[in-house]
C-alpha cells in the first residue's frame, strides 16, 4: 500500500470519527419525546388514581421516565417544571405510603388520600399536551425510522 492510500484512508476515518463525536446529541429533536415518555407517567398515574379505590390489590404509581427525563425539562415553562415537580414528589409519598403498609399488614391501602393527585396531574397533562400542540402540532410523537447514517454512526 502506498503512502497516498495510507494518507486517504487515515484522513476518512479520522473524519468520521469527528463527525460521530462531534455532531449534536438531538437535544431539541428529542424534547417532544421527552415530553411523550411524561406524558405517559401522567397518564398512567391519573388512571391509577381513577381506579384506586375499586382495586383489590395496590400498584404503585409510576415514576420511571420522571426519573429518566427530570434534568431534561429546562426548556418547559418554570409553572409546568413547578407543577411536575411538585406532583412526582405526592407520588413519591404516597409510594413511600404504600411501601410503609404493605410491610405493616393490619393497614389499608385504601387509607391513603390519592385524591390529592387528581388535579396535579390534570394541570400537568394539560401542560404537556399543550406543549406539544404548540411544538408540533399534535400530541402524538411522530415515529422516527432508522436511517441508514443513523445505523452507521448511532443515531442520538
Amino acid at each position: 500500500m502506498d503512502t497516498g492510500g495510507l494518507i486517504l484512508i487515515v484522513s476518512v476515518v479520522v473524519i468520521v470519527l469527528l463527525f460521530s463525536l462531534l455532531r449534536g446529541r438531538g437535544g431539541v429533536r428529542n424534547r417532544p419525546e421527552v415530553i411523550q415518555f411524561l406524558l405517559f407517567d401522567v397518564k398512567i398515574n391519573q388512571a391509577l388514581v381513577e381506579t384506586y379505590h375499586q382495586r383489590e390489590k395496590f400498584k404503585r404509581f409510576e415514576r420511571t421516565n420522571w426519573e429518566l427525563n427530570k434534568s431534561k425539562i429546562s426548556f418547559l415553562s418554570d409553572p409546568l417544571q413547578e407543577t411536575l415537580k411538585m406532583t412526582f414528589d405526592i407520588v413519591e409519598d404516597i409510594n413511600a405510603d404504600l411501601k410503609i403498609i404493605k410491610k405493616d399488614k393490619s393497614r389499608s391501602f385504601k387509607e391513603i388520600n390519592v385524591s390529592q393527585l387528581i388535579e396535579p396531574l390534570a394541570k400537568c397533562r394539560e401542560g404537556l399536551e399543550g406543549w406539544l400542540i404548540d411544538a408540533i402540532g399534535t400530541t402524538e410523537v411522530p415515529v422516527r425510522y432508522p436511517s441508514l447514517t443513523g445505523f452507521l454512526f448511532g443515531d442520538r
